[in-house]
């Protein structure tokens, strides 16, 4: 008995080593190591698994890199687009300013001077898009930089809501002194976004409030509203591109890039954004950022 086992054990270990090789290789493939092979010999089942395993491998490692080429593509063709139409978008505003000036002082007729508000209107929310778009791309391109600087929370809070004219609509909540370093314009960029998308999708007489502290190393900002709160279906996707919270609103409701854009800026800080819906009702978004020392 003690020398069949040995031819035994053997054997079995000849079997299995092909088994341990096909799963290590598996697992590398899980982790994305799309260019994983495996070396077959021989011309049993175990050999057709394993060049079936290989065919399989160089598909999944063709279709990765054409879909890699194909969004490299579209994300090019997006910035090509939004460069091409600054300059008569740019144009566009100029006139419609102009026009908007003549029909302010009354010197168009009434049916021009709507017809022209919708144009200008429109023409606003397209140089929005365009600006959206080229922010995009820049952080694609790995083009987007940081300009830190010492910022006191509680005035770039109140500066944010001030220049929108919404000091009388949105709570802050801010301790004072609470400071560190970080990029200005990109954190107003993400509170704006935050806070605008609260007032469109909470309703005008939904409280909004922004709140910040600090936790050890971070700083934690928050926004939340009380309206009905993010659809479950939404809530993964609530920083895709171009997702919106209701597919049947209309155009107004903003391109869709806004989320988007503020993860990126939180990202870019080495931080992150999440969203959720209160227990009680009502979105929170967590804007999470390194608390640099001052």
């Amino acid at each position: 008995m003690v020398l069949a086992v040995i031819p035994a054990l053997l054997a079995a270990r000849r079997v299995l080593r092909p088994v341990r090789q096909l799963r290590s290789a598996a697992e590398d493939m899980a982790d994305g190591a799309l260019d994983t092979r495996i070396d077959v010999t021989g011309d049993d089942e175990l050999a057709d698994l394993g060049r079936t395993f290989n065919t399989m491998a160089a598909a999944l490692q063709a279709d990765a890199a054409a879909l890699r080429a194909m969004e490299a593509r579209a994300r090019r063709f997006a910035a090509d687009v939004s460069h091409e139409l600054r300059t008569p978008l740019a144009a566009m505003t100029a006139v419609t300013g102009v026009l908007d000036q003549d029909a302010a002082s009354g010197h168009l007729e009434p049916e021009t001077a709507e017809a022209l508000e919708l144009v200008a209107d429109e023409t606003n929310k397209l140089v929005r898009m365009v600006e959206d778009l080229m922010e995009i791309s820049r952080f694609d391109a790995g083009a987007a930089v940081l300009e830190l600087d010492e910022i006191d929370i509680g005035e770039l809070v109140g500066k944010t809501l001030a220049l929108r004219h919404w000091t009388d609509r949105v709570g802050a909540d801010v301790p004072p002194g609470l400071r560190t370093r970080l990029d200005p314009r990109r954190v107003d960029v993400v509170l704006a976004n935050l806070i605008g998308n609260a007032l469109r999708h909470g309703g005008p007489s939904v409280p909004v409030d922004v709140r910040a502290r600090a936790e050890d190393d971070r700083l934690v900002i928050t926004v939340t509203d009380g309206g009905p709160g993010i659809p479950a279906d939404v809530l993964p996707h609530v920083f895709d591109r171009f997702t919106k919270g209701d597919a049947a609103r209309t155009r107004s409701e903003g391109s869709g890039l806004g989320l988007a854009i503020a993860a990126e800026n939180a990202r870019l800080h080495g931080g992150s954004l999440t969203a959720a819906n209160a227990p009680g009702g009502g979105a929170v978004f967590t804007l999470t950022l390194p608390r640099a020392p001052v």
